[in-house]
């Protein structure tokens, strides 16, 4: 039976990384890119599973490259049944809006809204009757989030393209949707740990379920809605929260 093909965008590490091992557990072929070959080189070599993932190079706020991207698996596999749009790279617009330059707002709005855009519209070409996407979004998607309003208005314009593009896509039997994780602890949180030592108690604090979630527990549900468990379930978001957006 020939494999099925699974696209995750930014799987380097974090939940990205725990999708691309998760697909490769389920008999997956799956395709994979990051900027970054040092990081996917030093991931490898502690998931030996990773060997015969397709880890493409690649920036995906460059068009061409993202272009480049979607011609290579056209040439090389065919088709897509499963592709989830994970990328997100480090948030550079924090902060009040008045403060934060131009140029991160916009790069905010390219990495965590167009990107996905142009994703989607390249990935349904690609899948017939089966397939599923899944868009990784944000418990900030679906709540205000003073001080990352950039972000949060491109996670609130995602789950507006999750519900609509769900609705152009099911005639052809194509199933898209999305997951918003809250607090998930992550090597970004890892980073953030090294200037705020308590910063992983503080913020557990706030969370209902008291404490973070694994990335595992996020793929959980990515997982689902990629399966036929899921086969009825069209334009939704799951939120993966620990009951934070219940607040």
């Amino acid at each position: 039976m020939e494999k099925k093909v699974a696209l995750v965008t930014g799987g380097s590490k974090g939940i990205g990384l725990e999708a691309v091992l998760r697909f490769c557990s389920l008999d997956y072929h799956v395709i994979t890119c990051a900027r970054c070959p040092d990081t996917w080189d030093a991931t490898v070599d502690k998931h030996p599973i990773l060997q015969d993932v397709d880890f493409q190079i690649v920036d995906l706020a460059q068009s061409e490259q993202l272009e480049k991207l979607f011609e290579t698996i056209q040439k090389t596999h065919k088709r897509l049944d499963v592709a989830v749009n994970n990328a997100s790279p480090k948030l550079r617009s924090k902060g009040p809006i008045t403060d934060v330059p131009t140029a991160y707002l916009h790069e905010t709005l390219v990495h965590d809204l167009w990107v996905h855009v142009l994703c989607m519209k390249l990935e349904l070409p690609l899948m017939k009757k089966g397939g599923a996407i899944v868009n990784v979004s944000s418990v900030n998607g679906i709540r205000p989030t003073p001080y990352a309003a950039m972000y949060s208005a491109a996670k609130h314009g995602l789950e507006g393209l999750t519900r609509s593009v769900a609705l152009e896509a099911i005639p052809n039997g194509i199933r898209v949707n999305a997951v918003a994780p809250g607090a998930t602890w992550t090597p970004r949180w890892e980073e953030r740990k090294k200037e705020h030592p308590e910063i992983r108690e503080d913020v557990e604090k706030l969370v209902p379920i008291g404490r973070f979630a694994s990335p595992a527990e996020v793929v959980n549900a990515i997982e689902w809605l990629c399966s036929e468990k899921a086969s009825y379930i069209v334009g939704q978001t799951l939120v993966v929260d620990g009951g934070i957006s219940l607040k």
